[in-house]
């Protein structure tokens, strides 16, 4: 019983010297020389892609990369855009055509105004990003004539055909807005008759 007692005495008052030491020694372990096989091998860079007709050629693809990317972001926030304009012009137009079938209260007048506002703020981003479309096309058209002076001809004709589908889905946006916008020109036209009429009458 003396021993045991002795022994783990012992026992503890070593312990931290041990875990000490097997730090110390990992720590060392960790500190030796690479071998042959552990040496980091270093190889030399290709000459080939060194050549200044390499270098032009791998910017002209960077450039139509971004190109494309610019075209591609931006025309797809035009379909986006689009969308959500006519989702608010189909719900003015609903709210118009319920003030030319019967009398309503202030808090619809007001909602008409919320909506209209809405809507002529998502107009104008429309515009602002169509324009940004222009410049995105003459990005476009200079990436592929580079890349068609750098002797890249099938990336030249993906290029024209991203142009022509982004141009063609943009297009076909811009019409069903404009036919949506003309049947709310309508609808606020006979709203505005309908008023100066009720207007006349009282």
């Amino acid at each position: 019983m003396a021993m045991r007692h002795i022994f783990r005495k012992l026992w503890d008052n070593i312990r931290p010297a041990m875990y000490t030491s097997g730090i110390l020694i990992a720590h060392c372990t960790s500190c030796d020389k690479p071998g042959e096989n552990d040496k980091l091998n270093l190889t030399s860079p290709d000459v080939n892609k060194l050549t200044r007709e390499y270098m032009i050629k791998q910017s002209a693809l960077d450039a139509a990369n971004s190109a494309t990317q610019v075209l591609t972001v931006t025309y797809v926030s035009i379909v986006g855009l689009s969308m959500e304009y006519r989702t608010l012009l189909n719900e003015l137009i609903s709210l118009l055509e319920v003030t030319v079938i019967r009398a309503v209260s202030d808090e619809h007048w007001d909602l008409i105004v919320t909506v209209r506002n809405e809507m002529q703020d998502t107009k104008e981003k429309i515009t602002r990003l169509t324009t940004y479309m222009d410049y995105a096309h003459k990005m476009v058209i200079s990436s592929a004539e580079l890349c068609y002076m750098c002797g890249m001809d099938n990336l030249t004709d993906t290029l024209q055909q991203r142009i022509e589908d982004a141009l063609n889905r943009v297009k076909e946006e811009n019409d069903s807005n404009a036919k949506l916008e003309r049947t709310y020109w309508r609808i606020q036209e006979r709203c505005i008759k309908d008023t100066n009429k009720k207007t006349e009458e009282q």
